[in-house]
């Protein structure tokens, strides 16, 4: 039996995963620039209401969540890469599923809502994998 639709399911949720882990690394690292932090104390100066200590603790924590999100998310997209090669042939269909399920929620959950749509092509591939069962043929 062709498993088609989950191969390419798996296929485009690990793209979306690593398009969106290579934005969240771009915005931390961007975070994390000289300029952006002298742009943003200029506008604090300028009549914000915030902190500069407040502000320094809202910086880390943004840069320590965006390196924990792109970790997640390339973990994700290494899984769904796996899951789908392990589809092809029609390799292991039940172990790809519990990989696409499992990836599914490790995504949805701690990615803050980075990998909603990864997470929901995942979500149906694995359960496209568990559920289709190979042709009976009858002799």
């Amino acid at each position: 039996m062709k498993r088609t639709a989950e191969i390419v399911l798996s296929v485009i949720g690990a793209v979306l995963n690593g398009l969106a882990a290579i934005l969240v690394i771009f915005m931390t690292m961007t975070m994390k620039s000289q300029s952006f932090i002298d742009e943003m104390e200029a506008q604090m100066k300028s009549g914000a209401t915030i902190r500069e200590a407040d502000f320094q603790t809202v910086l880390h924590t943004i840069q320590a969540l965006g390196w924990g999100i792109a970790v997640v998310l390339i973990i994700g997209t290494v899984i769904g890469i796996v899951a789908a090669v392990q589809l092809r042939n029609n390799k292991r269909p039940k172990l790809s599923g519990i990989l696409l399920i499992i990836d599914a929620l490790l995504v949805f959950f701690f990615t803050v809502g980075f990998g909603v749509l990864p997470a929901l092509l995942y979500l149906i591939a694995g359960i496209l994998s568990l559920v289709r069962k190979p042709p009976i043929i009858v002799e």
